[in-house]
């Protein structure tokens, strides 16, 4: 009886070990940073906190200096257009798409409105990562891009996770 039981505890230890190795390794691979300002800016345009922390994991890893081929920047990789219009429509004043809190709002105030335009996340998604046109064509049957259908299911996979391991997030 005593060798069943110093096998049940060894074999115990084991998954509990290893399922700690793991959640750490999740967790470093999607980071949570900047969750207050993440979360007052999803809470002002009424979008799931998760969908950020995703749609930020997917564009930028969290570098809030990230600068794509293209040209976008910040945390939300907004094209510097977009962004400069998306400031404006807010009010601000020295809008920084480098600045954590400017990136947010920005990105948030786009994505919303891309929600509310097309009515479901995965059009607002394509559309957050291939331009309204392009979304457009995709809804009426052209071919999605096969990065913009690799970032999508990128974002959904961060998702899944920031839905699962992080407080408030719906």
């Amino acid at each position: 009886m005593k060798k069943a039981y110093k096998i049940i505890s060894a074999v115990a230890v084991t998954f509990a070990v290893l399922f700690t190795l793991l959640v750490v390794g999740v967790c470093a691979y999607y980071p949570n940073k900047y969750s207050q300002e993440i979360d007052e800016a999803a809470e002002l345009f009424d979008i799931d906190p998760a969908l950020v922390r995703a749609v930020v994991w997917a564009e930028s890893r969290f570098d809030r200096k990230a600068v794509s081929r293209a040209g976008a920047k910040g945390l939300m990789q907004l094209m510097p257009e977009t962004f400069d219009e998306c400031a404006e429509s807010l009010g601000m004043k020295k809008a920084d798409a480098f600045d954590v809190r400017s990136s947010l709002q920005c990105g948030c105030y786009y994505l919303s409105a891309l929600l509310n335009k097309f009515g479901d996340e995965t059009a607002a998604l394509y559309a957050y990562n291939a331009g309204e046109a392009n979304v457009r064509r995709f809804l009426a049957g052209e071919e999605v891009f096969p990065e913009t259908r690799a970032y999508v299911k990128s974002v959904k996979r961060a998702l899944k996770f920031y839905r699962f391991f992080v407080p408030n997030s719906v």
